[in-house]
């Protein structure tokens, strides 16, 4: 049986001229998946976004949402919050921003403009001009802008820049309520991977507008096991007969499969080697682009 994909994006091409920002570009989003995009600047993200969100036309391909062509049904773009280079009137307040907000959308509700104010920590802060505001702050009020009304899909354009570590753990808290406690999917871009690595279900990674990943980060561990002198390559044949998935580093020993540890220890009491250490770590996308160590 398929997947339930609330969002599909088929073979999309951008194209300025003659640069090609986006080249026949494809993605699918479940239901309360949270999915990271990853790349140099330049490489198409922000591009991706905007054609999500219906703010510019494909070349080729299309984006459906819920079944729906975006670019045929620009209505449906009602139920996405969205977080794009956010805009204010900075002469007033924050809550007059909202305020403003809930008389265009004919939505009055008090209620909801103290809760998002309260939830982003704007709220003793409410009644100062946004021109007052940091970068930082304004990040936070366009947060409440995106989930003012009922979301049914969350898109974030490098939500984390600027803010203060206070304010990025209330982002991430905020990503997760939303896909694990309402369903709903979030796509946000990032050049962080820790926080991508921090709150992500899958990463896609574009470069010069190609997809170049697309893969689910399952958090796995690695387990490594250290004796007391460089490993032979007869003992690494011993191992390799018996357990597969096994690298080897001078005087290491490393897997993912946490059950193999037995079979590890006897062959290597059988060769006359003792295990001297044993750690356990878990993997991130550092480690999966090599970029630690």
């Amino acid at each position: 049986m398929g997947k339930d994909y609330l969002l599909q994006v088929q073979n999309v091409t951008k194209r300025y001229g003659d640069k090609i920002a986006l080249n026949d570009f494809s993605m699918d989003i479940c239901p309360g998946e949270i999915v990271a995009l990853i790349g140099e600047n330049g490489a198409g993200k922000t591009t991706l976004l905007n054609i999500i969100c219906g703010y510019s036309k494909p070349s080729a391909g299309q984006v459906q949402y819920k079944g729906k062509n975006i670019v045929a049904n620009p209505l449906i773009i009602r139920e996405f919050g969205i977080l794009i280079e956010p805009q204010f009137l900075d002469y007033i307040s924050a809550e007059e921003n909202l305020r403003l907000l809930s008389q265009l959308t004919n939505l009055k509700q008090d209620t909801r403009i103290k809760e998002l104010l309260e939830m982003t920590e704007l709220y003793s802060s409410r009644k100062k001009k946004v021109k007052e505001f940091s970068f930082g702050m304004k990040q936070r009020l366009g947060l409440c802008q995106c989930l003012f009304t009922e979301v049914g899909f969350l898109i974030l354009d490098e939500p984390f820049v600027g803010l203060d570590p206070i304010g990025k753990e209330l982002f991430k808290q905020t990503i997760l309520d939303m896909a694990h406690k309402q369903n709903v999917p979030v796509l946000f871009s990032s050049h962080d991977l820790d926080d991508v690595d921090e709150i992500c279900d899958r990463v896609v990674m574009i470069s010069k507008g190609n997809k170049q990943l697309d893969q689910p980060l399952e958090h796995k561990q690695t387990y490594t096991v250290k004796i007391e002198r460089t490993i032979s390559d007869d003992i690494k044949r011993s191992l390799l007969e018996k357990c597969s998935d096994l690298r080897f580093f001078e005087d290491k020993i490393m897997f993912q499969d946490e059950t193999l540890i037995i079979d590890i220890q006897k062959i290597l009491l059988q060769k006359g080697h003792y295990i001297c250490g044993f750690s356990v770590q878990k993997n991130n996308l550092k480690s999966l682009f090599g970029m630690e160590g």
